[in-house]
């Protein structure tokens, strides 16, 4: 009975100030949901390891991470099987690459449409443990040399594009124009290793490699019984070691300046390392709201408490027992967290809904989202909330609730006051101030920081002009513009393919809607990534203190479509097309840093590599200065080298068209002049110039705006806990004040000395906020690049902010106590 009536008193002292509650339980349900949510999209992401039927976790083998092009490496799959053949590190292995594959056309049934396709080793779909649903897998036999070229679909491929007709298996359907058998469909949802729409086999030489080659893959592997991640690191890094000293001068590009070659992650982090720094500060920034909102709860309730406190001291003194007391102050913190615990799901699972719309829209173009990149609240995350929602309820119900009953009731029914502040609440009062200060210092300097640095890598000037721009991709079928590599035929056919991108050029200049096209490997925008190269006649004795630059092959005539110029010399043309024929187009800010005299053109350059050297390169122009990568990247560059990409043969080229009119128009014309010119070659990733640049950073300015969020988050908690607790602290001194005054302290002075008793806490708080800060951004800077005017507000205008806050909060509470009367304050209660 006591119990029920414990409860209903709860709920009636809460229903009395119906704006207190709403306050403590928003304030619970924004912590415990910015907790759930966060947790829950790591844990999709990172935590929880892929297994794939199989309790052993998967790991990604490769060579180490490039962080100056922020791209995976693939590794020589000699050293991979190596790795589980002869070391015996490994208990099952296979090997992939990827690409995209052009389906039907060339007289198929369906029209040419581009995939994601994954070449692989025969192996994967038992080592996943899930099989076709129709038809078969691979067998060992799928690699030889002559074997029927061969294709396993996805399930959304055979119903999307297949219509679900189940007589496609065993017949035929071109593969970049070139005949495949269709073998097997795989079960709904399965896009093993991550993005694989087909599977192709990889050819023999890659999945049973007995020498080494230039050949590259990426590794999926169980680790055998009994060794670790960290052994096997450690193994490694003895085997690269080991390896860079009898590695042949033309392959130790294998090998890192650190002397390290391949790596071992857990699979999921493979595929995020360029964001993982963001996702991680992206944690501790929401923990440290956690923290933040269970300050404010629990100095809320305290003050509630203190509100309290002579009624506490009578029902003390009438025989309550004070375990009752204690479960009946309980209550309130039960009922605040319960419902704020309850609110905290609906808004993790809104949260988690839009994260993957996000997700679902950053991808939309290339279809490259990993296939676990779903997110939800799975069990371990309701038991997190569970258990959040308890440590809570101990931490704002409990120890207020111990707080008020460790007091000195007597003093306090003797002269009808609270008494005076002691000591250790006065040391907690200020640990709960600078408390305050750096939790909301850092997540207010992580949100401005990233804000910032995102929203100037979408208004940064790139370079070119994107008004009425059209960019796509184009891919030519190997069968039909030639594979014939280390032939006599070779140099014929990168003519065919360069013949093809002019031809295309032509047609599509010739329309009255186009008025000029570019093509290069990598658009301006998007490409980053350097290389280190030597000036003749200035080359430095280590080859990464040369200059360096990023390098792109790109047609004559490109740079009008783009709103670039010539500045010096002149363009490419058939005079820099032929064997042994090197030519090079630098762009302004290299000409100006490095050939200050205007001398640069027909200087030579050549690449830099650790061991070996390119062939010379003769600058025969200069253009208008670019920017390759998003300004957030730490791999983007200003520098910039263009090759003429004739001499290049690529079966890939992106192409950017400006034109007059409608968008929709200008697609359609692009469609019309590539079928026109070859039906065979296939196009994609159509979006506009603006879109292009948009597109990679759309995942960090998702992120972003859950930093902002926070932000703003941390900017209501920290103005009103800081408060708070300051408002509380300076009334529980309300005697203390009123005897000062009565001793002839004059006002300014007892202003001072709280103004100066708040610098304090905020010369401590800031301190530890900016100094972890500091390590946040530091940590993040490895994958990107904090511009100056983002530290600027970070560094500098938050701790202002706080400043202004902490000292306001101080200011009022004390100005109002110290125009009270000293007989008032005396008796205050």
């Amino acid at each position: 009975m006591s119990v029920s009536l414990d409860i209903k008193y709860a709920a009636r002292l809460l229903a009395k100030k119906p704006a207190f509650t709403a306050l403590t339980v928003l304030i619970v349900a924004i912590g415990l949901g910015l907790t759930l949510y966060t947790y829950s999209l790591l844990n999709s992401l990172v935590f929880t390891p892929l297994t794939l039927n199989n309790d052993k976790p998967i790991y990604a083998v490769e060579a180490q991470y490039d962080y100056t092009h922020l791209s995976r490496r693939p590794a020589d799959p000699f050293d991979l099987y190596k790795l589980k053949n002869e070391l015996n590190l490994l208990e099952d292995l296979g090997v992939y690459q990827e690409g995209t594959t052009f389906v039907g056309g060339a007289g198929a049934n369906t029209a040419i449409r581009k995939f994601n396709s994954t070449y692989v080793s025969w192996n994967i779909f038992e080592f996943a443990g899930v099989q076709p649903i129709l038809g078969r897998g691979f067998s060992p036999e799928d690699h030889f040399e002559g074997a029927e070229p061969s294709v396993v679909l996805s399930y959304e491929v055979f119903q999307n594009y297949f219509r679900g007709d189940e007589s496609v298996v065993g017949t035929m359907v071109p593969l970049d124009a070139e005949p495949n058998r269709i073998i097997g469909v795989m079960p709904e949802g399965f896009a093993f290793p991550a993005i694989a729409e087909i599977w192709q086999p990889l050819p023999q030489v890659s999945v049973a490699a007995t020498e080494r080659s230039y050949n590259g893959v990426f590794g999926f592997a169980r680790l055998a019984d009994g060794v670790t991640l960290s052994q096997l690191r450690t193994e490694m890094d003895a085997y690269s070691t080991e390896l860079s000293t009898r590695l042949d001068e033309d392959m130790n590009w294998r090998i890192n300046t650190d002397g390290k070659y391949l790596s071992a992650e857990p699979f999921k982090k493979a595929a995020i390392t360029q964001y993982y720094s963001m996702f991680m500060a992206m944690f501790v920034v929401v923990f440290l709201i956690l923290l933040l909102a269970c300050i404010n709860v629990g100095n809320l309730l305290l003050a509630r408490v203190n509100q309290r406190f002579k009624e506490i001291a009578i029902r003390v003194a009438m025989g309550v027992p004070r375990k009752r007391l204690i479960l009946q102050m309980l209550w309130e913190s039960i009922f605040i967290c319960s419902i704020g615990g309850l609110l905290a799901l609906l808004l993790a699972a809104w949260g988690l809904e839009i994260s993957n719309q996000v997700f679902d829209q950053t991808y939309a173009v290339d279809n490259l989202k990993p296939f676990w990149w779903h997110v939800q609240i799975e069990a371990n995350g309701i038991f997190l909330l569970i258990s959040a929602v308890v440590a809570m309820i101990f931490i704002t119900g409990y120890i207020p609730a111990w707080r008020a009953l460790s007091g000195d009731f007597n003093a306090v029914l003797r002269d009808g006051t609270r008494g005076a502040i002691g000591k250790k609440a006065a040391q907690a009062s200020k640990v709960l101030v600078i408390s305050e200060i750096f939790l909301s210092c850092v997540v207010l300097m992580m949100a401005s920081i990233l804000l910032s640095t995102s929203y100037s890598a979408g208004i940064a000037d790139y370079g070119v002009e994107t008004e009425n721009r059209l960019t796509a991709q184009l891919q030519l079928p190997p069968v039909s513009f030639g594979i014939r590599r280390d032939t006599e035929f070779e140099h014929a056919d990168r003519l065919k393919r360069s013949a093809f991108y002019y031809a295309l050029k032509d047609e599509l200049e010739s329309q009255p809607n186009i008025q000029a096209v570019a093509m290069m490997t990598e658009l301006p925008g998007r490409g980053e990534g350097t290389s280190y190269y030597e000036i003749e006649g200035r080359e430095a004795p280590v080859y990464n203190e040369n200059p360096y630059s990023n390098n792109e092959g790109v047609a004559k005539d490109s740079w009008r479509a783009l709103g670039m110029r010539i500045i010096q010399g002149r363009d490419f043309d058939h005079r820099d097309i032929g064997e042994g024929v090197l030519s090079i187009i630098i762009n302004e800010s290299i000409a100006k840093e490095f050939f200050p005299d205007g001398d640069a053109i027909g200087q030579r350059v050549r690449r830099a590599n650790p061991g070996n050297k390119g062939e010379w390169n003769t600058i025969m122009g200069v253009v208008s200065d670019t920017f390759h990568g998003s300004t957030m990247r730490s791999s983007s560059t200003s520098y910039n080298s263009y090759h003429i990409m004739d001499n290049w043969g690529l079966f890939r080229v992106n192409m950017a068209m400006h034109y007059t009119g409608l968008q929709v128009e200008a697609e359609k014309t692009l469609l019309q002049a590539v079928d026109k010119v070859n039906t065979d070659v296939g196009v994609y990733h159509i979006q506009s110039y603006d879109n292009l640049i948009k597109q990679p950073m759309m995942l960090v300015v998702a992120v972003s705006k859950v930093f902002l969020l926070c932000g703003i988050i941390a900017a209501f908690l920290a103005a009103s806990g800081i408060y708070a607790v300051a408002s509380n602290s300076i009334s529980q001194r309300t005697q203390e004040i009123g005897v000062r005054r009565a001793l002839g302290s004059s006002d300014a002075g007892i202003m001072r000395l709280f103004m100066l008793q708040a610098s304090q806490q905020l010369a401590i708080g800031l301190t530890i906020g900016i100094g972890l800060s500091i390590w946040l951004v530091n940590f993040m800077s490895e994958t990107m690049i904090i511009n100056d005017l983002s530290y600027v507000l970070g560094m500098l205008g938050v701790p202002l902010l706080i400043i202004f806050m902490v000292l306001l909060a101080t200011f009022i509470p004390t100005k109002k106590v110290v125009l009270m009367e000293p007989s008032e304050a005396l008796h205050h209660d």
